[in-house]
């Protein structure tokens, strides 16, 4: 069955628009919070820096070795219609939104286990992305990922005014208390299946 949902615009301080799906609401305070997620796929671009020791590779491919790096923000600018290129050979869509977040709008390919990777700061905090294709610019090599799982961010919605999405700036105590109404939440929907 296939749950609709309602969607909502975000915009960060450049007035740049980030369109996303509400998965679910709370109310803390008397104020209303979502659990949201971009409603296209996002992306994720980085740099393999391959003078470092190998940590990343890619089904045993020396080729896809290397150290993964954020890019340099203005390199990334200048290499986003090589990018829109890349990815429209794959018959997707490259689209800049608000935030600093990448999207794409098209059929993403299967999932296939080689080009699935495991890229975090940690083991704690690592995530798995699916390789979409690499690319070479100014003799760098680059690698277009997607998250397997959804990127879920947290937006305020006033009952006056424009949703927003919650920042850094914003109390710890209050990130914690929506992690945990939504893992509750989680585990309600978990026992009505078990029933």
């Amino acid at each position: 069955m296939n749950e609709s949902h309602e969607t909502l615009v975000l915009r960060d301080e450049q007035d740049q628009l980030l369109k996303c799906e509400i998965l679910r609401q709370v109310v803390v305070e008397d104020q209303t919070y979502a659990l949201v997620t971009p409603v296209d796929a996002v992306i994720k671009v980085l740099v393999w820096e391959g003078e470092e020791e190998p940590s990343q590779p890619v089904n045993g491919d020396a080729d896809m070795e290397g150290i993964l790096d954020e890019p340099d923000p203005e390199e990334l600018q200048a290499a986003m219609p090589t990018i829109q290129a890349v990815l429209g050979e794959l018959n997707l869509t490259l689209q800049q939104n608000g935030f600093d977040i990448l999207t794409i709008q098209g059929e993403l390919p299967a999932v296939e286990d080689e080009d699935v990777l495991e890229i975090g700061e940690s083991d704690e905090d690592a995530q798995e992305f699916q390789l979409l294709a690499t690319f070479f610019y100014k003799e760098q090599k680059y690698g277009i990922f997607t998250p397997l799982d959804p990127i879920l961010i947290y937006a305020a919605l006033p009952e006056e005014g424009d949703p927003y999405l919650l920042t850094p700036d914003d109390p710890p105590e209050l990130f914690d208390q929506l992690y945990a109404l939504l893992l509750d939440l989680d585990e309600e929907v978990e026992d009505e299946d078990e029933d």
